[in-house]
This record gives structure tokens, C-alpha cells and sequence, in this order.
């Protein structure tokens, strides 16, 4: 059930996610979302038990999984050249699909081995890796398009 909020919450926030990302950036969209879903999984280090609070946190999470979904594919478009997306796809598809495999044998060995309770902390630790990596990127935000013709000359009330 809680991660039935969380996806909920997600699918919720996708158009409104993709508004705010046209007004501030791709870049400091997924920074913001990987913030949030950090403090979601720092705040479930403390849950012992199921409560409606952990709800609202998992809710935060999903708003948070939206602002990085949303904006990350657009973003490896923008960042490759014509010829290159195809390429660019596959890198991007490529380390995801691997992180995919690995997190949960890695995560099952530390459950298996230490407890449940690294769930949280290996998943905040992962979040605030992505925040660190993600501040080296310089470039994957739209540009405006010049306008052209008569559309140059149209003015905005």
C-alpha cells in the first residue's frame, strides 16, 4: 500500500512537474527531486512500523521520483547531438538497467546479512550520490528557439 502512494503520488505530479521544469530548468528540477526523495528515505531510517506519516513520506518520495523521471531522458536528448542520441540512449539505458540489476542483490545481501534496517540508509546514501553526480552536469536544459519572421516581431502581453 505504501508504495501504492508513492506511485500515485508520482503519476499526480508528472504534468505539473514537466510545467515547472519548462520555468526553472531540468537541471535544478532533478537536483530539488533528488533532494526529496533523500529526505524520504533519511525519514524512513526512523519508521519502525507502518504509520500514516511514513504515507506522507513515501507521497514526498513520489513527487520526488517524478521531478528526476520527468526531466532525465529530455535530458540525455538535449545533451547529444543529432547523430549521437541514439548512442546516448543506450549509455543512458545501459548504466540504468545495470544499476536495476545490481541494487537489489546488493540490497537482498545487506537485508539477509544485517537486517532490514540498511533498506533506508543504503537507499538515502545511493539518493545523495546522484545529487553529487548530477551537480557536475553543465549543460541538458532546453534552449529557447529563436523566433523567425513575423514571429520575431510578436510581442507578449
Amino acid at each position: 500500500m505504501v508504495l501504492m502512494v508513492c506511485t500515485a503520488a508520482a503519476i499526480v505530479a508528472y504534468i505539473p512537474v514537466g510545467v515547472i521544469a519548462s520555468k526553472i530548468g531540468r537541471k535544478l528540477t532533478i537536483l530539488i527531486g533528488i533532494l526529496m526523495l533523500g529526505v524520504s528515505f533519511t525519514a524512513g531510517i526512523f519508521f519502525h512500523e507502518v504509520s500514516p506519516l511514513l504515507y506522507i513520506f513515501f507521497a514526498f518520495a513520489g513527487f520526488g521520483w517524478a521531478f528526476i523521471n520527468v526531466n532525465s531522458y529530455p535530458m540525455v536528448v538535449e545533451l547529444s547531438q543529432g547523430s549521437d542520441v541514439g548512442k546516448y540512449t543506450g549509455y543512458y539505458y545501459t548504466v540504468s538497467m545495470t544499476a536495476q540489476i545490481i541494487t537489489p542483490i546488493v540490497s537482498g545481501f545487506l537485508m539477509g546479512h544485517v537486517g532490514y534496517r540498511t533498506l533506508f540508509p543504503y537507499a538515502a546514501f545511493f539518493v545523495f550520490a546522484s545529487f553529487v553526480t548530477m551537480l557536475f552536469v553543465k549543460h541538458g536544459d532546453a534552449k529557447p528557439s529563436a523566433k523567425k519572421g513575423l514571429e520575431a516581431l510578436d510581442v507578449d502581453d
